[in-house]
C-alpha cells in the first residue's frame, strides 16, 4: 500500500499548495481596498502593506503590526518609513502562510554617529531608546533621570556595527557612553547599553564655500573651474570627497574636480555638495555670454597643506595669483602680516609670494596681499602652533 499512501501524501500536498495560493489571489486581489492599506518604503524602498493595532485589547501608539501584500517579506531590524515617521521591525510572525507579519516599533530617537573610519561621515541612524527596566516603548518610560542606564535599539548592518564601546552619543540635552554593543540577544538587532557620562559627544559641523562667488559671467570662449573650501568645525578639509553638478549640462558641464566645460551660452548652475551628506552643498549661478567682460578673482594659497597653519620654526611660502574670468593675470602684490611681530618672521620673494616663518606658537596672524594695480585685499588666516 506504500504507492496509495505516497499518491494521498501528493494529493494532500497538492490540496495544500492550491488552497495557499488561492488565499493570496484572494488576498491580493482585496489588499488594497483595506482601510489599513499604506504604501511605505521598507529600507528605501516602495512596499505594499497593511498596518493594524498590535493588539485588539489594549493600543499603543507606538507599536504597529505591518502585514505584507503576498510573497513581501519583512526581517528584524528592517526600517519602515510610514506617515513621515520611522519605525524599527522589531519580531516577525511566521505562522501566516499568506502574508509576512512583523510587528514595528516608533523610533523615537536618531543616533548621529560620525564615521572615523571615512573623514568622519555622518550616519543619521533611526533608534529606539528605553530605560533599563523595561523594553516597553512608552514616552513616558525613557530616561527618568540623568544617571539612568538606557537601551538603544538599532538595525543590526555594517554601518551599525562599527558603533564601539566607549563611543559617545548625544541624546537629548545630555550625553552617554556605550558600555558593550550587543548582536546576538536578539537576531537582526543590535542592543547599545549606554550610561550617562559628562563627557561631550565630538560633533562635526561642515560648511561648504564655493571660492568663486555667488554670481558669475563669463565668455563662451573662456575657461573656467569652480573652486570650493570644505570646513569642519572651522578647520579646512585637505582632501574632501565632493560631488559636482550642472543644472543644464547641454550649456556647460563639470567634472568631478571642478573642470567647466562650456557648450553653448545661456544660465547654468553649479552645485557642490558633500559625498557623504548632499544636504551640505553651495552653489554659483554662471551666465555664459559671448563677449567677455572683466571678472576678477583672488586666490592665496600655499602648496603646503593645510595652508591656514605653521608649525613652530617651520616656514611656509605664500603665493597669491590674480585671474580675470578664470583667466591668470599677470601682477605684482604687495605683502603685509597683521600680529605681533615677535611670533613671525616675512620674507617677500617676487611680486606675487612670501614666506613666513613660526617663531612662536599660540597665535593666530593674518597675511594681506595687496593688488598694487587697485589696492585690492586678499587676507588669510593663519595660525601658529606647536608640532603636537
Amino acid at each position: 500500500m506504500t504507492w496509495w499512501n505516497d499518491y494521498q501524501a501528493r494529493r494532500g500536498l497538492d490540496r495544500k499548495t492550491l488552497y495557499v495560493n488561492n488565499m493570496k489571489n484572494t488576498i491580493s486581489t482585496e489588499f488594497k481596498n483595506s482601510t489599513s492599506y499604506n504604501l511605505v518604503k521598507i529600507n528605501n524602498v516602495d512596499k505594499d502593506v497593511r498596518i493594524v493595532e498590535e493588539s485588539s485589547i489594549i493600543k499603543n501608539p507606538n507599536k504597529k503590526r505591518l502585514l505584507c501584500y503576498p510573497d513581501e517579506t519583512i526581517s528584524v531590524g528592517d526600517i519602515v518609513l510610514w506617515n513621515s515617521e520611522n519605525w524599527l521591525c522589531t519580531e516577525t510572525d511566521n505562522t501566516s502562510e499568506f502574508s509576512d507579519v512583523g510587528l514595528i516599533s516608533r523610533c523615537n530617537n536618531i543616533l548621529k554617529f560620525y564615521d572615523k573610519t571615512q573623514n568622519n561621515i555622518l550616519h543619521e541612524i533611526p533608534c529606539i531608546i528605553v530605560d533599563k527596566i523595561t523594553t516597553d516603548i512608552q514616552e513616558n518610560k525613557f530616561l527618568l533621570t540623568i544617571d539612568c542606564d538606557i537601551l538603544v535599539l538599532i538595525t543590526n548592518n555594517n554601518t551599525n556595527n562599527l558603533i564601539s564601546s566607549n563611543d559617545i552619543f548625544k541624546i537629548g540635552r545630555y550625553s552617554y557612553y556605550v558600555t558593550k554593543p550587543d548582536d546576538i540577544t536578539k537576531s537582526g538587532l543590535i542592543i547599545l547599553p549606554m550610561k550617562f557620562t559628562e563627557e561631550m559627544q565630538e560633533e562635526h559641523l561642515y560648511n561648504i564655500t564655493i571660492l568663486n562667488g555667488n554670481n558669475l559671467q563669463i565668455a563662451q570662449s573662456q575657461s573656467l573651474t569652480i573652486n570650493v573650501e570644505l570646513k569642519d568645525n572651522g578647520e579646512i578639509v585637505s582632501y574632501p570627497s565632493l560631488l559636482y553638478s550642472s543644472s543644464d549640462e547641454d550649456i556647460a558641464t563639470i567634472s568631478n574636480i571642478g573642470l567647466v566645460a562650456i557648450l553653448d551660452i545661456g544660465n547654468v548652475v553649479f552645485t557642490v555638495s558633500m559625498e557623504s551628506n548632499e544636504d551640505i552643498s553651495d552653489s554659483i549661478n554662471v551666465e555664459i555670454i559671448e563677449n567677455e567682460i572683466d571678472n576678477i578673482t583672488y586666490s592665496l594659497t600655499s602648496e603646503s597643506l593645510p595652508d591656514n597653519e605653521i608649525i613652530l620654526t617651520q616656514t611656509k611660502v605664500y603665493e597669491v595669483y590674480k585671474y580675470n574670468n578664470g583667466n591668470l593675470v599677470e601682477q605684482s602684490f604687495s605683502f603685509s602680516v597683521v600680529g605681533d611681530l615677535s611670533v613671525y618672521q616675512l620674507v617677500v620673494s617676487d611680486g606675487n609670494s612670501c614666506s613666513i616663518k613660526a617663531l612662536k606658537s599660540g597665535s593666530v596672524i593674518t597675511l594681506k596681499a595687496i593688488d598694487d594695480s587697485n589696492g585690492e585685499i586678499v587676507v588669510k588666516d593663519i595660525r601658529l602652533k606647536n608640532l603636537f
